[in-house]
């Protein structure tokens, strides 16, 4: 039997009418929603905006939610369907353009690595730490969300069923499937 839905009580407030509800679940999930964002998204600002843009959309629809799944599950799908559609939207845009840059991928990564290194090594393990990102980004995007909710976030593969919708043993495949692409695109580029 499922574990109660510890939002559940927020909700009912929330479709009620009481909006303090919705501070409190803004205050419960706005941290781990926007780092599952960023992963997606590795952008900052656009991060940011499409945490606050998911958040909007729940509130909005908050009378469409039925108890069935969990509240968590359904936040974290509204994302990743934004995150989807802004990652068409970007690619979109890009084929748009020839020879334009995109500033996007000039934005500095958080720094990830300690510093006990020395330079050297430390410009290497960010030169592999942004081919890594870049691998993962050229992904097809059902790909890109199995491996990510399931070898960034740590997600169970029955979780990440959950989120995207699909069998568990989907996810499994998605998930060798993207890693084996990922090796062979870090071999091709020489790590």
């Amino acid at each position: 039997m499922p574990r109660e839905d510890p939002d559940l009580p927020l909700v009912r407030a929330l479709q009620a009418g009481e909006d303090q509800a919705f501070d409190a679940l803004i205050d419960r999930h706005q941290k781990g929603l926007f780092r599952s964002i960023f992963r997606h998204i590795p952008n900052e600002a656009d991060a940011l905006e499409l945490t606050q843009e998911t958040f909007v959309r729940a509130y909005f629809n908050i009378g469409k939610f039925q108890p069935s799944a969990k509240f968590v599950t359904w936040l974290y799908r509204i994302a990743l369907n934004l995150c989807r559609d802004h990652s068409r939207r970007r690619a979109y845009r890009r084929s748009l353009r020839t020879i334009s840059i995109d500033a996007d991928e000039f934005v500095e990564q958080p720094q990830l690595l300690a510093n006990e290194h020395g330079p050297d090594r430390q410009t290497q393990d960010r030169e592999k730490v942004r081919a890594v990102q870049e691998a993962i980004s050229e992904l097809p995007q059902d790909l890109m969300n199995a491996l990510i909710l399931t070898a960034l976030e740590g997600r169970s593969h029955v979780e990440a069923a959950e989120l995207l919708g699909i069998s568990p043993r989907t996810v499994e495949a998605r998930v060798y499937r993207a890693r084996k692409i990922l090796l062979q695109k870090m071999g091709e580029m020489g790590f």
